[in-house]
């Protein structure tokens, strides 16, 4: 099979529908087995100076997460991996070892916030073994 462990990384917002739609359809299309990795940083949920701390997420979050994306069968019996980590980017590379393909949103920008910010998917990217798939997310 030339997929067969399929991850997926999911941040919490929104948004994501684009990523949980493609990492489902290329998952049954393939017949590999989804699972879903959310990274929580350590300080998140705490009076923070810092704007871009990702939500604090559970299990149960992330499968609502799937839940109210039309999935609600998946929801009940996908696997969740909760990490934490200061660095995203290197603990989702961690989360990949025995994964055949990452499936990841990715935000476009403009060029000057592109040069300003290294981007999680781009250092995700840099990091992992497997083959990643970018989904835009808008």
């Amino acid at each position: 099979m030339l997929y067969h462990k399929i991850l997926v990384a999911l941040n919490g917002e929104v948004a994501e529908k684009s990523v949980i739609d493609e990492a489902v359809r290329i998952a049954y299309a393939l017949e590999g087995e989804l699972e879903a990795i959310h990274v929580n940083d350590p300080h998140a949920g705490k009076a923070s100076m810092m704007m871009d701390t990702l939500p604090k997420l559970d299990v149960e979050d992330v499968r609502k997460i799937f839940a109210d994306n039309g999935y609600e069968a998946l929801a009940k019996r996908i696997p969740v991996q909760i990490l934490e980590g200061e660095n995203y980017a290197e603990t989702i590379a961690k989360a990949t070892r025995r994964a055949d393909l990452l499936i990841i949103g990715h935000h476009p920008k403009n060029a000057l916030h592109a040069f300003l910010v290294d981007a999680t998917d781009e250092r995700v990217a840099d990091l992992v073994d497997c083959p990643v798939l970018l989904v835009p997310v808008k």
